[in-house]
């Protein structure tokens, strides 16, 4: 199962224990949500000389070597960007 499919079987997860259990379970389970969706690479946005990040937007530097994630909020950036 991929982390896509996590992600869905959470959300249907969630739907079902909405109406049977306290909304803690719904809050826990959109943070593990949140927490996947993090790990799924996803490519920044290139403005002049530096890259930001998709998620919260802080500036990135192009230099290589950029850790394979956002300095600021932690979502795997996928570095491999078209120039």
């Amino acid at each position: 199962m991929n982390l896509k499919e996590v992600i869905k079987t959470l959300e249907l997860a969630k739907a079902e224990v909405e109406w049977n259990y306290p909304m803690d379970y719904a809050v826990a389970i959109d943070d593990a949500i949140e927490a996947i969706d993090k790990q799924i690479p996803k490519k920044p946005e290139l403005e002049g000389e530096y890259y930001i990040c998709p998620v919260c937007g802080v500036y990135q530097e192009t230099s290589e070597g950029n850790p394979p994630y956002c300095i600021n909020c932690g979502q795997a950036i996928d570095w491999e960007v078209e120039e």
